[in-house]
């Protein structure tokens, strides 16, 4: 009989986590596990179930393995933590070891992945009845101590006629004073309250007694021994008989710990563990948020890529942790040249970023650049080692080389790659370089690579109905965890693709994955449509239908699951040809998505000819549409033009209620966007679906 296992994987490829359940399956056991691959929904995982054992690789692009660790320990949770990864070097394994980590294997030789678990299941449970043996009485004694002080320690009553504080029994433990005398009154409770946090709390109490509301705050507290702890404060005020606020009764809770463990899971989120830096998130967070700042107005700002020349020459010679030393010192420069509101992040590798939100002049980037040209000039000393460097940077300007921040990145980073190509230190992006950028060019070759040996997974994003705010679709999504570079954005290789033909293998990959992934979710009784994007070549193509046949032939499952998205200018590259292509697919029972409409040639002579089912509005008219008067006018006239014709209507780009709002108004069917769930892997949608007040249908 299988034996029972609850796993918490920590892994960023689901291939690799279906690779090693498969292999738990065949060591016997019947397993349930959760997939995980950041901080945050590790701190979840850890706080929402019960697990057995954590399995975790070592590098992911948004965590790692001490990081989890280290997360587990903080926890509390004594669970065995094997790390199984496919590159790990001796000396970083017994690290690990020494850090806390039970064991570690390489994933291309997974023999001593079942003995070893059973090994730590053993010693985990011995340790456990070994604790509860000896700790029995004592956990008993002490849960009803904590219970009698928690529930006397943190409450207090101020008289606010007198100022007097009462507290219901000593409260050294959380201010850690002398006595409760000493802070017996509101101004001397207010002397232990951080300077910074001192006017919050004031304006909090005021409100509560002058409104008679609920009184809550978050505040520091500064303790007699000059160390400082979180509180969480809430009270209720009680008037007296003229109907005048008398008394706040309240409770204090020390929430120090938890703050600690939020800021941890925030700064891995959005900062470089080994620099300290802004990572990628941060980057692309700062660069989104200065562009919807811009509003449109085209003030300039800059973002700067640089990659270190010949980095792997100094890796390969000196040892990655010199090499390490070095980035973190490369870091510390850059941000030395700078000031705020400038930012400085590492991207990964030995690829940083420097965005100028705020530049006069466009002119003003020759300055930070001969900064930073400076900041390089004198060799790095690194452990008594003279080490120069130099650097290739690629400029992107703003407004001028795009408007968004993929755009930007990718117009730096073909910018970048021409520095590096010419050996002029550093190049402003001209569109002329496309075509030629050595970077685009190995990224087709790798992309050939990638689509056999599964660097790519596809995420889902939900369609919502307006009407039952159920689930009634998801549009599958590409993405390409590229060895060396990591995330590639879709932008960087999805045209490329487009223009080399390779677009045909890329798609028959994505079609393949959706019916695997519609085959387990059938199984486990989740049926859901999954809509995929086909570009103007695979409407061309002429073997699709074929393709497509075999694969629902084989399958066995229906074509009515599948449904298609095509763009208005896929459509008009050759209208007649299109339709034809289209009405070819209708024929099997396949459904058909107009995309993105709105932004590209004007289709409506051929709308009422096309045989497809939906609209897609692009979200470049939905996101602003509560402001422009001329996005929501759009916006009703396509939901008006759509339903005249008898065709159902999905808005893209939906990330505030007010927006949700405004389309329930205007009669829109479907939704998709930030407000109701970002794009997930299938493992994480599969719990959302449960979970998530949106459900199904």
């Amino acid at each position: 009989m299988a034996k029972s296992l609850r796993v918490l994987l920590i892994e960023d490829s689901e291939i690799d986590a279906e690779l090693l359940v498969r292999e738990l399956h065949r060591g016997g056991y019947d397993v349930c596990f959760e997939r995980v691959e950041t901080a945050a929904s590790l701190v979840a995982a850890l706080a929402g179930e019960t697990w057995d054992i954590v399995i975790s690789d070592y590098t992911m692009p948004n965590f790692s393995a001490p990081a989890a660790l280290m997360l587990l320990q903080k926890s509390g949770l004594d669970l065995p933590f094997l790390i199984v990864s496919g590159s790990i070097g001796e000396d970083t394994a017994v690290a690990a070891m020494k850090a806390g980590a039970h064991d570690y294997m390489m994933k291309g030789d997974l023999k001593r992945l079942i003995p070893g678990i059973e090994r730590e299941l053993r010693e985990a449970t011995v340790r456990r009845e070994h604790k509860r043996a000896g700790e029995a009485l004592k956990e008993s004694e002490e849960r009803l101590r904590v219970a009698i002080d928690a529930a006397q320690m943190n409450t207090w009553d101020w008289n606010v006629q007198t100022g007097e504080v009462v507290w219901s029994a000593h409260p050294e433990d959380v201010y850690g004073v002398g006595s409760s005398a000493k802070i017996g009154t509101y101004s001397a409770f207010l002397d232990t309250v951080h300077p910074e946090d001192r006017k919050k709390v004031e304006q909090a109490m005021d409100r509560a007694v002058l409104e008679r509301v609920p009184y809550r705050v978050y505040f520091r507290i500064v303790r007699s021994d000059g160390s400082l702890r979180w509180l969480e404060s809430q009270g209720k005020v009680y008037c007296d008989g003229t109907g005048e606020a008398a008394r706040v009764t309240g409770v204090t809770q020390d929430v120090t710990e938890r703050r600690e463990i939020e800021e941890m899971v925030q700064r891995m989120a959005f900062y470089d563990t080994l620099t300290d830096l802004p990572n990628r998130n941060m980057l692309y967070d700062r660069l989104l948020n200065a562009i919807r700042t811009d509003s449109g107005e085209g003030r300039p700002m800059a973002l700067l890529l640089l990659d270190l020349d010949r980095f792997n020459e100094i890796n390969a010679t000196l040892g990655h942790h010199r090499g390490d030393r070095l980035l973190q010192e490369l870091g510390v420069r850059l941000k030395s040249v700078l000031f705020d509101p400038d930012l400085v992040a590492r991207l990964g590798g030995d690829e940083f970023a420097i965005l100028l939100p705020r530049l006069a002049h466009v002119k003003d980037i020759d300055v930070v650049l001969q900064k930073v040209q400076d900041a390089l000039q004198p060799p790095f000393m690194i452990e008594n080692l003279a080490i120069a460097v130099e650097a290739s940077i690629g400029i992107a300007l703003y407004p001028d080389h795009g408007r968004t921040p993929d755009g930007l990145m990718q117009r730096a980073d073909v910018a970048m790659y021409r520095a590096k190509e010419t050996g002029s230190g550093y190049v402003i992006y001209d569109i002329k370089f496309d075509e030629h950028s050595p970077r685009r060019l190995a990224l087709i070759g790798e992309l050939r690579e990638a689509i056999g040996h599964d660097q790519l997974f596809l995420h889902y994003q939900p369609k919502i109905s307006l009407k039952t705010h159920r689930v009634i679709g998801v549009e599958a999504l590409i993405r390409w965890q590229h060895p060396e570079y990591g995330f590639v954005p879709p932008d960087q290789f999805i045209l490329p693709a487009e223009q080399t033909g390779l677009i045909h293998s890329l798609t028959r990959w994505v079609l393949n994955a959706v019916l695997r992934q519609c085959l387990i979710w059938n199984a486990s009784g989740v049926k859901i449509p999954v809509s995929v994007n086909l570009s103007a070549r695979n409407l061309h193509d002429p073997g699709l239908p074929d393709h497509l046949a075999e694969l629902f032939k084989s399958s066995g499952e229906l074509p009515e699951q599948l449904e298609l998205e095509i763009t208005e200018s896929a459509i008009m590259a050759d209208p007649q040809r299109a339709l034809d292509a289209i009405t070819r697919l209708k024929v099997m029972g396949l459904r058909f998505a107009l995309d993105d409409f709105g932004v590209g040639y004007s289709s409506l002579a051929y709308l009422k000819k096309l045989p497809v089912d939906i609209i897609k509005i692009d979200k470049s008219f939905v996101m602003d549409m509560a402001t422009d008067e001329d996005d929501m006018l759009i916006v009703l006239s396509t939901i008006n033009l759509a339903h005249n014709l008898g065709l159902k209507v999905v808005a893209e780009g939906v990330e505030t209620e007010q927006i949700w709002d405004r389309l329930f108004a205007f009669g829109c069917d479907a939704a998709q966007g930030y407000y109701m769930s970002k794009p997930l892997p299938a493992v994480e949608l599969t719990r959302w679906l449960k979970e998530s007040p949106w459900g199904l249908k």
